[in-house]
């Protein structure tokens, strides 16, 4: 019996580390050792951002259902991004960790129009693409601040095709410090061959207020191959039997 039971507990060992949580793509904004795009301040901030680890591109252009956010030509006057300092914060493996601006992406509140004023990035989305194909339950996390006239609330929906899209958490409560914020998404985008995440900002109350985030992380379990999801079954019999 004591045979059959290591046997199934290192067989369960086995299997977990087989569908263990891995890195789909981050984003730090500054490393470009696999090709990743660095982050510059307005007027020349990209509107495309490859992933600095994993694969996968964060739009700003008007494409893959991203809006298109406005950067002047010269200066930075009523620009929508901009980059400003950064944090260590939620930086591991081999992210950057550097912090001296520009180092962190910031969405600004942009051109003011109509009394009482509203501000043009209110409302807009930029978006995150990249492949779920045999993985399931991403997990996002981030860190990110807010000033006091920078958008109250983030806005998070999920895709498959980049036109139809739907609720995955609301990001609201933003500090004026840096701080960490995380959540899961246990369906919707499993084992999807082009998955996307939307972000639209909203309460932003000057042209100057701004969110800064930094070092995102998209992580997510590997989906069990069939043989792998057999030999788990055949691990619970055994463990079933024993008892």
């Amino acid at each position: 019996m004591i045979k059959v039971s290591l046997f199934a507990a290192g067989l369960c060992s086995v299997l977990a580390s087989t569908v263990s949580a891995g890195m789909v793509a981050q984003w730090d904004f500054q490393t470009t050792t696999n090709g990743g795009t660095a982050i510059a301040a307005a007027p020349a901030t990209p509107k495309v951002f490859v992933a600095n680890f994993g694969t996968g591109s964060l739009y700003l252009d008007g494409t893959n259902g991203s809006s298109n956010f406005f950067e002047p030509v010269t200066g930075s006057t009523n620009t929508e991004i901009n980059a400003f300092t950064g944090t260590a914060l939620n930086a591991t493996g081999g992210m950057s960790i550097v912090t001296t601006s520009p180092a962190a992406l910031a969405i600004v509140g942009g051109l003011a129009s109509g009394t009482p004023p509203t501000y043009a990035a209110n409302g807009k989305a930029m978006v995150f693409a990249f492949s779920m194909s045999g993985l399931s339950n991403l997990t996002v996390s981030y860190a990110v601040q807010r000033t006091a006239t920078g958008f109250t609330t983030q806005q998070w929906d999920y895709s498959t095709d980049g036109t139809n899209w739907f609720n995955a958490a609301t990001v609201g409560g933003l500090a004026a410090s840096f701080t960490v914020t995380n959540f899961t998404l246990a369906s919707g985008l499993n084992n999807a061959a082009s998955a996307y995440m939307r972000v639209t900002f909203t309460g932003a109350t000057a042209a100057s207020g701004n969110n800064r985030m930094d070092n995102f992380q998209f992580n997510a379990d590997a989906i069990p191959a069939p043989g792998a999801a057999a030999l788990i079954g055949l691990a619970g019999l055994v463990a079933r039997r024993r008892r």
